[in-house]
Parts: C-alpha cells; structure tokens; sequence
C-alpha cells in the first residue's frame, strides 16, 4: 500500500480464499492494543423440527 508514493504497508499475497493477513503494530494507536477478535462461528440450525409436520399441515390445509 502506498501514501502519497511512498510504501506505507507491505504484506504477504493470501495463498487461498477468504484468508486475513493482520500486522498488528498497522493498529497500533486506532483500534488499542488488544487481541483482534475472530469472527463467531456460523449458526447451525437447530438439529430437528421446533413442531410435528402434522401442525404444518393443518396450516396450510391439506397433506404433500
């Protein structure tokens, strides 16, 4: 990255997808001094149906 010609950050080239490449002092004095937080790990839908399919088709009148 460059400002105003002159080099200001240098990183490595991400080798696959969806990679993070941080340089903790390029934070230093914006975002403080603690740990960078990960990102939450994506929601897995519950393991089973909340209600019976019979309430589902009662509701929509009538049976697949």
């Amino acid at each position: 990255m460059r400002h105003a010609g002159e080099v200001v950050a240098d990183h490595p080239v991400c080798e696959g997808r969806r990679q993070r490449i941080t340089d903790r002092a390029h934070l230093a004095g914006v975002v403080g001094a603690g740990p960078i937080p990960e990102p939450p790990p994506a929601l897995m839908p519950p393991p089973a149906l909340l209600r019976p399919l019979a309430e589902y088709e009662a509701v929509v009148g009538g049976r697949w």
